[in-house]
C-alpha cells in the first residue's frame, strides 16, 4: 500500500481508504462480517478509516469502530464529520437526508457526542458533511471549528460534499476561503465533473488540500459486480440511479478494456487505478461489503496507470468516450434553482 499526504496537514494517508457506511446500513447489501471488514482492511495496508455519526442508527458507524480504535489507535488516521442531527426524523421515508444543524454549540456538541462514541480523544480529519453553501460561509461556525483544533480535539478540517453528484460552489467557496486540507467528492473515471473542476483550483494544484474521491466505482458500473440487466431491490441506495444514466456508464465503460485486460488488474482494481493516476486525489474511499471486496480494492494501490494509459484515459473523457448520453446528469447545488 502507497500513501499521500493529505494536503498541507502531517496526515500520510493510505491510496485507498476504508469507508464505514456499508457496515452501519444495509443500504448496499448486507455486510455479515462487520469487523472482519475493518481487519481486513487494517492487514491490507489501509490506514484512513471513515465515518459519520449519521451512519446506522443512534452514531452506530462510529460505536463500531471503538475497540479497533482503543487497541490501534496510533495506526489509523480516523475521519468523522458533523452537521446532521442524528436524532431528527429524516425529510422523507426511506433514505432521505435527515436535517443539519450547523449552529456552533450544537456542533460541538456533535464533536463531544462523536469522541465519546469512538472511544477516542481526537480526530485526525473532521468533515463537514454535506454541507449546503451557508454553512460555509458561516464565520461564526468556522471560528468555532477551529476552536476545536486549538485545543487538540480536531488535528485537521476537510468538507465532504454530497450527496449525489455536483455542489461545485460548495466545494470551491471552501477551498477558497476556508482552512481545509481535503475535499471529498463523487470522482470516478466516467464522472470526473465536478472533480477536474476542483482539481484545478490553486489551493489544490499547489498541493494545500486534496481530494477525496467516493464512489469511485460509479455504482458497480465499474466493479464487475452488476451487469446492465441488474435490478435492484427498493432498499438498495443504486435504485435512485437513473436507469439511462447507468446504461450511458455501462457503454463507457465498455472502451476501457485496456485497463484492466492483460494488466494483471480486475475491473475494480482498475477503476481505482484511474482515479489515482491524478495526483489531486490523495486517496479513493470504494464501497465494499465484504473482506474479498477490501482485499481487491486495496491491491489497486498496487497497481498505478502506466502514462500511456493516462494519456489514453483522458483521450477518452475528452471525446465523452465515444457515447451520446441518453441522460444528462444535473449537478446538485443549494446556490441555484
Amino acid at each position: 500500500m502507497r500513501h499521500r499526504r493529505l494536503g498541507r496537514s502531517d496526515l500520510e494517508i493510505s491510496e485507498v481508504g476504508f469507508g464505514v457506511w456499508t457496515l452501519a446500513s444495509d443500504w448496499w447489501g448486507v455486510v455479515d462480517d462487520k469487523q472482519g471488514m475493518v481487519h481486513a482492511a487494517l492487514d491490507a495496508g489501509i490506514n484512513f478509516i471513515d465515518t459519520a455519526p449519521v451512519y446506522g442508527n443512534g452514531g452506530f458507524g462510529e460505536e463500531l469502530l471503538a475497540d479497533v480504535l482503543k487497541a490501534q489507535r496510533d495506526d489509523i488516521v480516523l475521519t468523522t464529520k458533523c452537521g446532521y442531527d442524528i436524532d431528527a426524523a429524516r425529510k422523507y421515508p426511506g433514505q432521505s437526508e435527515r436535517p443539519h444543524d450547523w449552529e456552533p454549540q450544537s456542533v460541538r456538541e456533535q464533536l463531544e457526542a462523536s469522541l465519546r462514541r469512538l472511544g477516542t480523544d481526537y480526530i485526525d480529519l473532521y468533515q463537514l458533511h454535506n454541507t449546503r453553501i451557508e454553512p460555509i460561509l458561516d464565520d461564526a461556525l468556522w471560528e468555532e471549528l477551529e476552536r476545536f483544533r486549538d485545543e487538540g480535539k480536531i488535528r485537521e478540517l476537510g468538507v465532504a460534499l454530497g450527496p449525489a453528484i455536483g455542489w461545485v460552489d460548495e466545494g470551491l467557496e471552501a477551498l477558497r476561503r476556508r482552512p481545509i486540507v481535503s475535499l471529498q467528492t463523487v470522482f470516478n473515471v466516467l464522472e470526473q465533473e465536478p472533480g477536474r473542476t476542483f482539481a484545478a483550483e490553486p489551493h489544490v494544484a499547489d498541493g494545500k488540500a486534496s481530494l477525496i474521491s467516493r464512489v469511485p466505482h460509479a455504482s458497480d458500473t465499474l466493479s464487475g459486480r452488476i451487469t446492465r440487466d441488474t435490478e435492484f431491490p427498493p432498499g438498495d441506495h443504486r435504485s435512485h440511479r437513473n436507469r439511462e444514466n447507468m446504461l450511458d456508464n455501462f457503454d463507457k465503460a465498455d472502451r476501457l478494456s485496456f485497463l484492466w485486460e492483460g494488466t494483471g488488474r480486475t475491473v475494480g482494481q482498475a477503476a481505482i487505478a484511474g482515479i489515482l493516476a491524478d495526483p489531486a486525489f490523495a486517496t479513493v474511499l470504494p464501497t465494499c461489503v465484504t473482506v474479498e471486496d477490501v482485499r481487491e480494492y486495496a491491491a489497486a494501490s498496487e497497481q498505478p496507470l502506466t502514462s500511456d494509459e493516462r494519456a489514453h484515459l483522458d483521450e477518452l473523457w475528452a471525446d465523452n468516450f465515444g457515447v451520446t448520453n441518453r441522460y444528462e446528469m444535473p449537478l446538485k447545488s443549494s446556490t441555484r434553482g
